[in-house]
């Protein structure tokens, strides 16, 4: 095994001016590293560790199986997509505007579009992300999207990330040890047991110079292969140092250094051996995505812990149902999620007493389409809240108080719990009646036995198979009621005292009642 320490041949100005760009063999002033190797700065500080044939066939064999397809393409890659070049097949179709190294505006009917793009290439972020803001929506902390699509695959190929944290151990204990220690705070978005909350597959494309931003730690990269072809680099230009990553090799490195790869290509004795194989993905060379008119197969996993997810995943997450109209009641909420509510009043009649949905006969129209407007934007955010994978969140009207904290207690709750609502006795003969078993509440959350709860005002999820075996109940009803009525037949918790109560002064858009008295608990 091999140790070296290296002194910057780049000053810090002179790296900064790569960025984006592409490195190449001058940028490699020693042997390229091939073997096990230790690399440490003038300074005695970790640079990388590469390690030859760390795993198994096997192993390979399941994270080919699982991930070889998760890499689609991508024009948000930032620098690590590498410098625009408007002659390049994907560019020349578009008429460019504003472009500036490795990024661009483009003409679109004839206007200039709003967001600046990178180069098209293969590179999907798999697992878990934190909360973002993007195209102007919030998105809460979650599996991202392309995960949630291939979650067998995903968790399917665990024992190879397993293998890669192991080995992560082994050859940096103490990173290791502080990186999992702070993954292991906030389980819901760890892989496993492991350091890692996130990889990014990246498929045949060359980096441009950039460093990884958002990543807690040192990354740990791997490579699949399938087919022939020679470079690909992963050069740390400042250092002037080259490593050869193939296939079983694991890589732990400083990937907040400005680093890249040099260029991917085939002879032509490589080119002939990889015509022959069979096309699995079907790629359409004429789009241009970088990298995918070739029929070699070169994948790189990078796994990472983001940095932000213990400080912005670690709170509930609270969604506020509000009807874009209605926008003076969002000024009393701060620092939550909008869910745009279904406006009952434009859904047609008739297509509401054509649905499930069953009302006395006597009802008014403006009624009907309140309470089925209520209930779409309910089971609306149920079936995101399903679909997006989503824990610990708080469901609230927007006439509904949402400065509070959520205790620990709900937290750690095994179903849905109310949080604020109408308290009245089971049997609707008896609702006007005292309820008995308010005498009996204690401090914390409490089992309903005699009682339940109306309005949707405020409830919480801890998880989201829960917030599913609720969508589940009310979608197989063979005949639905309003959606409080239903509510209160499978959820059977609640938390006393009230952690939200009604804001006063604005008119309910069901019962049309403006209510001027807050309830003292429930």
């Amino acid at each position: 095994m091999k140790t070296l320490n290296l002194p910057k041949i780049l000053t810090d100005e002179e790296i900064k001016e790569l960025k984006g760009k592409y490195v190449n063999m001058s940028h490699i002033k020693y042997d390229i590293i091939d073997t096990d190797t230790d690399c440490y700065n003038e300074e005695g500080e970790l640079l990388f560790k590469f390690r030859k044939n760390v795993f198994s066939q096997e192993l390979i064999n399941i994270a080919w199986e699982n991930y070889h397809k998760l890499a689609k393409a991508s024009r948000g890659r930032g620098a690590s997509a590498g410098e625009i070049d408007p002659n390049s097949v994907y560019w020349k179709k578009r008429d460019l505007v504003d472009t500036k190294g490795f990024s661009t505006k483009y003409l679109v009917n004839g206007k200039e579009s709003k967001m600046r793009v990178n180069n098209q290439v293969a590179s999907q972020p798999i697992g878990y992300y934190e909360s973002t803001k993007s195209l102007g929506v919030d998105l809460p902390c979650r599996l991202t999207h392309y995960t949630r699509e291939h979650l067998e695959r995903f968790k399917n190929g665990f024992p190879y990330i397993i293998a890669v944290d192991r080995s992560y151990k082994e050859l940096n204990p103490e990173k290791h040890k502080i990186q999992l220690e702070r993954a292991s705070q906030n389980r819901d978005f760890q892989i496993e047991d492991t350091a890692f909350s996130t990889f990014t597959i990246n498929r045949n494309f060359q980096t441009g110079v950039h460093q990884d931003a958002g990543d807690f730690g040192f990354g740990n990269l791997s490579v699949l292969e399938r087919g022939r072809y020679r470079g690909g680099y992963f050069v740390l230009p400042q250092y002037g140092i080259g490593i050869d990553l193939r296939e079983s090799d694991h890589l732990c490195v400083d990937v907040h250094q400005f680093h890249g790869n040099t260029h991917i290509y085939e002879t032509q004795s490589d080119k002939e051996y990889n015509e022959s194989l069979e096309d699995i993905y079907g790629d359409n060379p004429k789009v241009g995505t970088l990298g995918l008119d070739k029929r070699y197969t070169r994948i790189s996993f990078v796994f990472y812990l983001r940095e932000n997810i213990l400080t912005k995943c670690g709170s509930p997450k609270k969604y506020v149902i509000n009807m874009n109209h209605d926008k003076e009641k969002m000024i009393h909420h701060k620092g939550v999620m909008k869910w745009e509510a279904v406006i009952g009043k434009h859904i047609h009649i008739d297509c509401v007493k054509s649905s499930k949905l069953y009302c006395r006969h006597n009802t008014k129209d403006s009624k009907i389409q309140g309470i089925y407007g209520c209930l779409q934007s309910h089971l609306g955010l149920l079936k995101y809240i399903v679909d997006e994978k989503i824990n610990n969140i708080c469901v609230l009207e927007d006439d509904s108080e949402s400065d509070f904290e959520v205790p620990q207690e709900l937290i750690n709750s095994n179903h849905i719990t109310y949080i604020g609502g109408w308290l009245v006795n089971k049997k609707m003969k008896d609702i006007k009646l005292p309820v008995e078993e308010k005498k009996h509440l204690k401090e914390g959350i409490n089992e309903l036995k005699s009682s339940r709860v109306l309005t949707t005002r405020a409830y919480y999820i801890p998880k989201w198979e829960h917030a599913e075996g609720l969508l589940n109940y009310i979608k197989e009803k063979k005949v639905w009621k309003a959606y409080d009525i239903m509510m209160s037949e499978y959820v059977n918790h609640l938390y006393y005292p009230a952690l939200s109560h009604q804001i006063l002064g604005f008119k309910s858009t069901i019962g049309n009642i403006t209510p001027k008295l807050k309830y003292e608990y429930y």
